[in-house]
């Protein structure tokens, strides 16, 4: 079990009569570290594995801000200073953060680094190791429409729509409807621009899909590929048979001069370390989604049982 200096910094100061207060102002400002995330439920578990690990384990004020919003919103929070870090996946890092590419890299660890690479040049934000599992997007489809149809891959997706199937109702996230590593891009690299036009498409809550898709209210959506809802609501994942999407590994981006300042490396990058695989994943997710367990709960025990804490 690791120290809790953050503990032992608070004894220390009463003990000297010393204020919190006057030591904060010793490390660039307030010593305060900001962990922010994305809202949707493995997104916060991310963001509570580095707000417990770091609470723990530094000793520096740590606060919540956790669910703070969408992918881009959190970027522009941790690039302002507004916020000092949050989980940021690898395939969005690549295509959805200026300078946007179209390149498809299907390595991750060749996908990391240019990613990494880029925070540091163009933004000046450090991208800390990734996680070892990959979240990627993917298309999942009702239970009965898979019946009806047997379409079991994206190409078999495209060729039914461009063969005018296009009363198909859709339904979307609000940030994978507008993304280019998300349903744009996917309409263009399996060529059904103009038949996807006529679909009925729907802005729906992410999260709110899979069950969506399981009451058959839908046909088409964009699912989570380690979100457990996938086999709790029976659908079916089309196969993404032309390796449309990128690698998504989330990984700590940290504002520049937090980075420089503070001493939240390890903590957080020993967090990736641990985290090997969609099925570990899986399992803390079905504890948050299926089994209603707080986000927070489930990430400091994960952190206790795995000596991170």
């Amino acid at each position: 079990m690791r120290t809790n200096r953050r503990e032992v910094l608070r004894v220390g100061a009463v003990s000297t009569g010393v204020s919190l207060a006057g030591l904060a102002g010793c490390i660039g400002g307030s010593d305060e570290v900001a962990v922010a995330s994305m809202k949707w439920s493995e997104a916060r578990l991310m963001g509570y594995l580095g707000y417990e690990v770091l609470t723990e384990n530094t000793d520096h004020e740590i606060r919540d801000e956790i669910g703070l919003g969408g992918s881009r919103q959190c970027f522009e929070a941790v690039r302002n200073g507004e916020v000092d870090l949050y989980h940021l996946y690898t395939g969005g890092a690549w295509s959805e953060i200026p300078p946007q590419r179209d390149e498809l890299i299907g390595d991750p660890d060749e996908l990391y680094r240019k990613a990494k690479k880029d925070m540091k040049e163009e933004h000046g934000l450090a991208y800390l190791e990734p996680a070892g599992f990959n979240n990627t997007y993917a298309i999942g489809t009702s239970p009965n429409w898979a019946d009806e149809t047997g379409i079991e891959t994206l190409s078999g997706f495209a060729e039914y729509m461009n063969n005018g199937n296009t009363d198909v109702s859709i339904v979307l996230g609000p940030e994978f409807q507008e993304r280019s590593d998300g349903w744009p891009g996917l309409i263009e690299h399996y060529g059904f621009e103009d038949a996807a036009s006529e679909a009925d498409i729907t802005n729906i809550q992410a999260d709110l899909t899979y069950e969506v898709l399981g009451e058959n209210e839908a046909d088409i959506g964009m699912v989570f590929s380690t979100n457990p809802n996938i086999e709790q609501f029976d659908l079916t994942v089309l196969e993404d048979d032309k390796d449309f999407f990128l690698p998504y590994n989330p990984a700590p981006l940290v504002n520049g001069d937090t980075a420089d300042e503070y001493d939240i490396e390890e903590p957080l990058n020993e967090v990736s370390q641990s985290l090997t695989s969609e099925e570990e994943i899986m399992e803390l997710n079905i504890r948050i989604d299926i089994e209603g367990e707080d986000a927070q709960d489930v990430a400091r025990e994960y952190l206790k049982e795995n000596d991170l804490i």
